[in-house]
């Protein structure tokens, strides 16, 4: 049998967790920047298997902590620099040591927005109910997880756009015509409508109204080995 919601529980609820995310995100955003960072960097160099050296692996990411302790900042390296870093150099290192190899300055996505809608998918995610605590973390980290890939997709696309739209002629219309919606449908999605879609799509079972979903019919309950034994020991 499945679980209903108590529309006043949940509402309850869901205000406290929420009032609880916001106020402890503060501290955590940028530890969870640098776990965006990685992420990001594995989807970026995903993205960039081309045969042509230029585009080949050529956009380096990074967190400038005394500009923004969130904000993530790209370069492509081959294009916004007169002069690559030698290999094994950060790229943050490598600017401040060479200010005059920039061509164009790094650009920076505020992470802070694509990351923002967490504050609203974890409340949602512990205000719905489930069988167990264990159950509800565990739909939480699938959440969690879904949102990560939400985030770095967020922001390849975001680069890619820009690239699009800065280096005419590098990307083919079509191609910069995708990156460009993609940009424009994430920036409308990421931060109310995707934590509400990922929540739904987990709970959909609990959220479509009874008689929709058909409930599994009751097992029949077998004595224990032992009380039949006991059963068939009596006396007839």
């Amino acid at each position: 049998m499945r679980l209903r919601i108590n529309p006043l529980r949940f509402l309850v609820l869901l205000v406290v967790y929420l009032l609880c995310t916001y106020y402890a995100w503060k501290p955590v955003a940028p530890a969870y920047a640098q776990v965006l960072l990685r992420a990001t960097q594995v989807g970026m160099w995903l993205s960039e298997f081309s045969t042509d050296p230029t585009w080949s692996h050529a956009t380096s990411l990074f967190i400038d902590r005394e500009r923004s302790p969130t904000a993530i900042f790209y370069v492509q390296r081959n294009l916004f620099l007169s002069a690559p870093p030698p290999a094994g150099v950060p790229m943050l290192d490598f600017l401040r040591a060479n200010p005059g190899v920039v061509r164009i300055e790094p650009q920076g996505i505020p992470a802070e927005w694509v990351m923002a809608n967490l504050v609203l998918l974890i409340p949602l995610m512990l205000a719905t109910p489930a069988p167990t605590w264990r159950a509800r973390f565990t739909r939480l980290a699938l959440a969690l997880a879904i949102a990560l890939v939400l985030q770095v997709f967020d922001v390849v696309v975001s680069i890619k756009s820009f690239y699009a739209s800065t280096f005419p002629g590098v990307f083919n219309s079509l191609a910069g015509s995708i990156y460009q919606f993609f940009d424009a449908f994430v920036q409308s999605w990421d931060t109310q409508l995707f934590p509400f879609a990922i929540w739904a799509g987990i709970h959909l079972r609990l959220l479509l109204p009874t008689g929709a979903v058909p409930e599994p019919a009751p097992q029949p309950v077998t004595a224990s080995r032992a009380e039949r034994r006991r059963q068939s020991a009596k006396p007839r």
